[in-house]
């Protein structure tokens, strides 16, 4: 049951959609993560040390950074299906500690996230979760991580780092067995000219594929308390 759950909360599959296959359905929860998925080749992507000094000036910059807001678009790739479920919506972040991530579009699913509280709205109605309070930190851990550049100096996974002339990516793979059942890799990708948050993806363990891609990013504007507090 908590590995069921923790599939749905991390990847975010909290669009509903229904196949049927013979004498069979299957439904499916998609909330997808950012990111462009192109080969390290194609991108000329190059090893990075962890000392890097592009890396140190990435974290530090994103740290400092008071708030940003934006467009989100995920794409989920299934092994066993050509076609993609799309979602649509958009997030607000403010220093420290405060994300609301919003898909209004198949369904309209929410999460809020306030210092230490973590809430779940879909369709309408607030979800409670039950016994999975790890995994609901696991997931605070890696939005707030790749916004805010703390998924930099993460202990909790075994990390790469890759660099070109545009581009800084991270490459992670979670070391908790449990993590792992449900996220087997997590790719993230900042631009490297303004530091922005580019794209995410994530790769579960039976290929189904995650991209959330970011638009319309604008920093340092005001955001409404209530943007985290209220559904």
């Amino acid at each position: 049951m908590i590995k069921k759950l923790g599939i749905q909360i991390l990847d975010f599959r909290f669009q509903m959609q229904r196949i049927k296959s013979h004498h069979s359905a299957l439904v499916i929860f998609g909330f997808l993560f950012f990111l462009t998925t192109i080969s390290a080749a194609a991108q000329d992507l190059k090893p990075l040390a962890a000392t890097d000094p592009a890396l140190a000036s990435l974290k530090k910059t994103l740290g400092a950074m008071q708030s940003i807001q934006g467009k989100i678009r995920q794409e989920k790739s299934f092994a066993f299906l050509e076609d993609k479920l799309i979602s649509t919506g958009s997030f607000s972040y403010k220093k420290e500690n405060r994300l609301r991530w919003q898909f209004n579009e198949p369904i309209e699913y929410i999460i809020l996230i306030k210092d230490n509280s973590m809430r779940l709205r879909e369709d309408g109605k607030e979800k409670q979760y039950k016994g999975v309070d790890k995994i609901l930190r696991q997931v605070k851990e890696i939005i707030l991580g790749c916004i805010d550049g703390s998924i930099i100096t993460n202990t909790n996974y075994k990390t790469v780092f890759f660099a070109n002339a545009n581009a800084l990516k991270i490459d992670l793979q979670p070391k908790d067995k449990q993590m792992r059942e449900f996220i087997q890799r997590i790719e993230v990708e900042f631009e490297k000219k303004d530091t922005r948050l580019k794209s995410v993806l994530l790769t579960d363990p039976s290929g189904d594929i995650t991209r959330i891609l970011f638009s319309d990013i604008r920093t340092g504007q005001p955001i409404n308390e209530s943007s985290f507090t209220d559904f």
